[in-house]
C-alpha cells in the first residue's frame, strides 16, 4: 500500500474527528428521512410509500453531493488541515471526505429500500445501477470542490444555503418529472447533477439502468470530459488560490 492509500485510508477513519459537528451533520440529516420514512409507512399506501422514498433519495441525493463540497471548504479553514500537507496532491487530500460521505449515503439509501421493502414485500433497488450513479456523483463533484476551495468568499454560509436552494430546485426533489413540461424537463435534463440524483431516485422505485439512458450517458460523460479538462488547466491555479489565501490568514 503506497502513501497515497495510506493517507486515504488514515484519513477516512478520522472523519468523525475533523470538525465532528459538521462531518456528521448529513449522517443526522439522513437519520432524520429515516424516521420519517417510518412514520409514513403506516399512514399511506403502497404507492404513497414509494413516491416518498423516491423524493427522499433524491433529497438525500442532493445533501450527498453538496455536503462533499461544503465539508471539504470548512476543512480548508481547520487549523493544522490536510490541505496543508505538501506530500500530498490537492485532489487526494478531498478524497477522505468524499469516501466517507458517500459510504454513510450508500448505507443509508440501502437502509430506505430494505424498510421499503418490508411495506411493498419487494426489493426495489438494484446495486449494480445504485454504485454506478454513486460513482458518477464522485467523479461529478472533484471538479466542483476544487474550484469550490479555490474561490475566496464572504458570508459564505448564506452563500452555501443559496447554493443548495439552487441545487434542490434543479432537480426532481420538489417534483415529478412528469408533472413539468417536456421543455423544462429537457431543459432541466441537461444539468449532470440532475443526470446523477434522477438516475438514483428512479433506481430507488425499481427502474434501473437500461439502453434507453445511452443518450443521456453520452451528455453526461461528455461534461464529465469537458469539467475535467478544465480542471486539469487550472489545476495549478487553483492550489496556488488555496495556499495564498490561507498563507494569507491571520495567525498562520
Amino acid at each position: 500500500m503506497n502513501y497515497k492509500m495510506k493517507y486515504l485510508f488514515r484519513h477516512f477513519f478520522k472523519q468523525t474527528a475533523y470538525f465532528s459537528a459538521h462531518n456528521l451533520t448529513p449522517l443526522l440529516i439522513y437519520t432524520i428521512g429515516l424516521v420519517f420514512l417510518l412514520v409514513s409507512m403506516p399512514l399511506v399506501d403502497t404507492g404513497g410509500v414509494m413516491e416518498y422514498l423516491y423524493t427522499l433519495v433524491g433529497l438525500m441525493a442532493s445533501v450527498w453531493l453538496f455536503s462533499m463540497t461544503v465539508l471539504n471548504k470548512n476543512t480548508a479553514f481547520y487549523k493544522d488541515s490536510v490541505l496543508k500537507v505538501s506530500y500530498i496532491p490537492l485532489y487526494m487530500r478531498i478524497l477522505p471526505t468524499i469516501v466517507f460521505q458517500t459510504f454513510i449515503f450508500l448505507m443509508y439509501v440501502v437502509l430506505y429500500s430494505a424498510l421499503t421493502a418490508l411495506v411493498i414485500d419487494d426489493w426495489l433497488i438494484d446495486i449494480f445501477t445504485l454504485l454506478y450513479y454513486v460513482l458518477l456523483g464522485m467523479l461529478l463533484i472533484i471538479p466542483f470542490t476544487l474550484m469550490y476551495l479555490s474561490v475566496k468568499m464572504d458570508r459564505i454560509g448564506t452563500v452555501n444555503i443559496f447554493v443548495f436552494i439552487i441545487l434542490v430546485i434543479s432537480v426532481p426533489v420538489l417534483y415529478l418529472p412528469e408533472n413539468i413540461s417536456p421543455w423544462l424537463q429537457h431543459l432541466l435534463s441537461l444539468n449532470p447533477f440532475y443526470y446523477v440524483i434522477n438516475g438514483l431516485q428512479a433506481n430507488s422505485v425499481h427502474i434501473s439502468w437500461n439502453i434507453n439512458r445511452l443518450p443521456h450517458d453520452i451528455l453526461f460523460f461528455a461534461q464529465i470530459v469537458l469539467l475535467y479538462l478544465w480542471m486539469f488547466e487550472y489545476y495549478s491555479k487553483m492550489k496556488f488560490s488555496i495556499y495564498h489565501h490561507l498563507k494569507k490568514r491571520p495567525g498562520e
